[in-house]
């Protein structure tokens, strides 16, 4: 092969990796911004969990889709056009016309079709607008035929659904209102306005000469004798359709949603109606929105909840987007380097046409991997979609004198999150004597366990399905778990991260991210305190992760999130006072001081004390050892203590091996004590000492 074939097949390459990339990267971001935050971690874990065998039957589907078209577009062509295209030609049409026919609303991208025929094979106006109605509206009839054989079904099974009547009747109104106006109309209809001196002329005069020669290709259609065959291409179409589609649904229901249906004609009805939704006149960028939402009314009547309506809608819209734009990015190159739509200009020497073409290549391929990488890292910070290897125990290591010493003056307990039996449990290790018992067994996640100031209980959250990443902030319940009965206790939905008010009889939780709520335990009556953009002075989108109420009610220490990245200490009327970056803000007992986790120590992370007056911050703790990248501190009910996480590597909170320590404050750092050997996950510890 000689530099010139192999500079060109290479630029192509480049070409189309770069416009793949570029379209798959614009999808995501058009997904991630039809969907509320709440959607994204389960959908990705639902996409995820998408079995490679359904991507590629859907892959295949979607080529026998296009091989028919492409048979189909050559049929009616032939009938209108001396001198049609290939077969392989009218391939790349089909499949590029897959890509744009849902780009734009009212199936506008349809116009694509005629664009490259017209353009870049000659074939005539009137040929491709022909051959295009007579498509759609057979399109149409295949689907008439498949509701009808969807109430042949129900009418010896289930029973028949009137609804089904209903779209059935208003398709055939459709039909025969395209036929008509395809046929007799257009004919008749152009013939007298070229009677009309305003039809002769000018503009309208060109167009009324376009359609009375579109009608005439129409004519020839009808009259060529292929209207069975159309038929059963179409059939062939709308089945390959569907059953892709199928394949898909069930990959994306099948690991994730097992109470969801997936009868074929339930899923024909959703996808039938999603369909229809992305065909609708609405301003939507590849259909993102309408298609959900008609495919979710579908579900929804059929029995699924909202939320698992959306997350398969969008799951399945994003896959099958994917591959559409995927292969019809490789086609609409393909086209363009075959019928030279890509050479710049007819002088240019073949040298610097192929140098020009390789840079711009080149660039667009950096273009669309870097706009790639962007979303698939936006799309990382939903956090780690699998539940962490449980770990094994490590060999204890004796500490040293004072070290073990000071132990014997913390009576009480430590409670944490570890995943060292599966996913998530609560553990407690009591003190001084550490003694590891196990508090939960639910086979879901939990987290961030809360001591009641009394001692006697716990808070924690439980996620809503077997893994969630704390990253998600919303997939949480709020549990009590009483430490003497061991009895647990529903206390809020869609809560998470809970602390306790001061007497103990109330609780303050997260909802939905950007939400403070209170619940009273006696009554189970909830107030939301702080709501960012309603009574918080931020922007809706903000979340307020890990809050913190002060003793008394009236203030909320918070690490701000998702827009706005600093700690900021928030008053009831809503005021935002910045505390600094950092996260993990905290109270410490009788709200004398602050305490956080910001960058500084030896592995970046370091405590540092606040004054609540003037946010003035002092080193803390640092620890000196290989265990320095420090997390999750809590300051003992006295304040004599401080328990933490640390990592020797590794930053993720719920997968990393963290260890719990143990430091008496105003202490050397050097005598924290290590409470935890395992190498799994340990988190958010808490602790409680007895006066």
């Amino acid at each position: 092969m000689n530099k010139a074939v192999f500079s060109t097949n290479f630029s192509h390459i480049l070409l189309s990796a770069g416009v793949s990339g570029m379209l798959i990267a614009v999808l995501i971001h058009a997904a991630t911004s039809s969907a509320e935050p709440s959607v994204w971690p389960s959908l990705v874990a639902a996409l995820t969990g998408v079995p490679l065998l359904m991507v590629v039957l859907y892959c295949a589907a979607v080529l026998v889709r296009s091989v028919l078209g492409a048979f189909r577009y050559g049929l009616l062509l032939k009938s209108s056009e001396p001198d049609p295209p290939g077969f392989f030609h009218l391939l790349l049409v089909t499949v590029s016309r897959n890509m744009f026919v849902d780009m734009l609303p009212a199936r506008l991208g349809e116009l694509s079709y005629i664009a490259m025929l017209n353009r870049g094979y000659s074939v005539s106006a009137q040929s491709c607008l022909s051959s295009l109605a007579i498509s759609f509206v057979f399109d149409l009839v295949a689907l008439s035929v498949m509701i009808a054989g969807i109430i042949l079904y129900q009418l010896l099974t289930i029973g028949l659904q009137l609804w089904v009547i209903g779209v059935l009747g208003m398709l055939i109104v459709v039909i025969a209102t395209l036929l008509f106006f395809l046929f007799p109309f257009l004919e008749y209809g152009t013939t007298l306005l070229a009677r009309t001196s305003w039809g002769s002329r000018g503009l309208a005069g060109r167009i009324v000469a376009l359609l009375r020669k579109t009608a005439t290709a129409l004519q020839q259609t009808r009259k060529a004798g292929i209207l069975g065959r159309l038929l059963l291409l179409s059939l062939g179409i709308r089945l390959s359709k569907y059953l892709g589609l199928y394949c898909l649904f069930f990959g994306v229901v099948a690991t994730h949603f097992a109470d969801i249906s997936t009868h074929p004609v339930s899923v024909l009805i959703a996808l039938v109606s999603a369909e229809a939704g992305a065909s609708l006149p609405v301003p939507t960028f590849m259909s993102f929105g309408t298609y959900e939402a008609t495919g979710m009314l579908a579900m929804v009547a059929l029995g699924a909840s909202r939320s698992a309506s959306l997350v398969i809608m969008l799951g399945l819209h994003i896959l099958s987007q994917i591959v559409d734009y995927t292969l019809g990015g490789i086609a609409l190159i393909t086209f363009l380097v075959r019928t030279g739509s890509l050479h710049l200009h007819k002088g240019a020497s073949f040298l610097a046409l192929n140098k020009r073409y390789l840079l711009v290549s080149f660039f667009l391929f950096c273009g669309g991997m870097l706009f790639l990488a962007v979303q698939i890292k936006g799309l990382q910070k939903q956090g780690s979609l699998v539940a962490p290897d449980s770990g094994e125990v490590v060999p204890v290591e004796q500490n040293e004198g004072l070290n073990e010493n000071f132990l014997n003056e913390a009576e009480g307990f430590v409670v944490w999150s570890s995943n060292r039996f599966g996913n998530h449990d609560i553990l407690k290790l009591t003190l001084p004597g550490r003694e590891i018992v196990r508090l939960t067994t639910h086979p879901h996640t939990e987290y961030y366990p809360r001591i009641a100031p009394d001692g006697r209980r716990i808070v924690f959250a439980r996620s809503q399905q077997p893994w969630v990443s704390q990253r998600n902030y919303y997939a949480w319940d709020i549990y009590l778990l009483d430490l003497e009965s061991g009895v647990e206790q529903l206390v809020a939905e869609n809560g998470n991260v809970p602390t306790w008010s001061a007497d103990g009889g109330k609780i303050y939780f997260q909802r939905e991210g950007n939400q403070v709520v209170e619940i009273d335990l006696l009554s189970g009556s909830e107030k939301v305190l702080f709501h960012s953009g309603v009574n918080v002075q931020v922007p809706g989108s903000v979340i307020l992760q890990t809050p913190m109420v002060s003793g008394d009610g009236t203030l909320l220490a918070v690490t701000l999130r998702e827009g706005r990245r600093e700690t900021a200490v928030i008053d009831s009327e809503g005021n935002v006072r910045s505390v600094g970056g950092g996260c993990q803000l905290s109270w410490g007992p009788g709200d004398e001081y602050l305490y956080a986790i910001d960058h500084g120590g030896r592995k970046q992370n370091a405590v540092y004390k606040i004054n609540p007056a003037g946010f003035q911050r002092e080193l803390w703790f640092d620890a000196p050892g290989e265990y320095s990248h420090e997390y999750f501190p809590r300051v003992s009910n006295d304040g004599r203590f401080l328990v933490y996480g640390a990592s020797s590597e590794g930053h993720e909170h719920d997968t990393a091996d963290y260890e719990i320590f143990l430091w008496r404050t105003g202490s050397p750092w050097t005598e924290a004590v290590r409470l935890t050997y395992h190498t799994g996950n340990d988190c958010w510890p808490d602790i409680f000492l007895r006066e």
